[in-house]
């Protein structure tokens, strides 16, 4: 059930280390590949960018027009961007709300970034464009995760 999967733990300020260094075991025991510690802020941070942002973007990316049109047309990576998109409403709106400010700073920085891309295949320019792929395909891969 845990396998690959991580644990993020954000003991309160004061909390022994020990009882810290004890839960991390537990849990690394029951088959989690890593137990990350960190403060809460940096986990809401961190939430913000690497779950909530992807269920708004998905979410948002099926509401296009040509979406009610795919059929026929799309395999995997339509199936990889939308899969997050068949959500609990109720549950990630409280999600959403709670971690605000966070998902705002992420939903704005991407948006920059889109921009960006947008421009540069507006003016036709396949040296820039060819750039922005490769830095974006490089940084996946010096990421070096799924």
């Amino acid at each position: 059930l845990f396998e690959k999967a991580s644990m993020i733990l954000t003991p309160y300020e004061g909390t022994k280390i020990e009882v810290v260094y004890k839960l991390k075991t537990f849990f690394l025991q029951i088959g989690f590949y890593v137990v990350k510690i960190t403060a809460p802020e940096e986990h809401d941070r961190m939430i913000a960018f690497t779950s909530q942002l992807a269920h708004v973007v998905s979410n948002a990316y099926v509401k296009s027009p040509s979406a009610l049109n795919h059929k026929g047309f799309s395999a995997g990576s339509y199936r990889d961007m939308t899969r997050v998109a068949k959500l609990n409403a109720k549950m990630w709106t409280e999600l959403f709300l709670a971690n605000s400010d966070n998902l705002v700073e992420e939903l704005d920085s991407l948006i920059e970034r889109l921009k960006e891309y947008s421009a540069v295949i507006k003016t036709g320019e396949p040296e820039a464009l060819y750039d922005m792929l490769r830095e974006g395909s490089d940084r996946k891969k010096a990421l070096n995760d799924e």
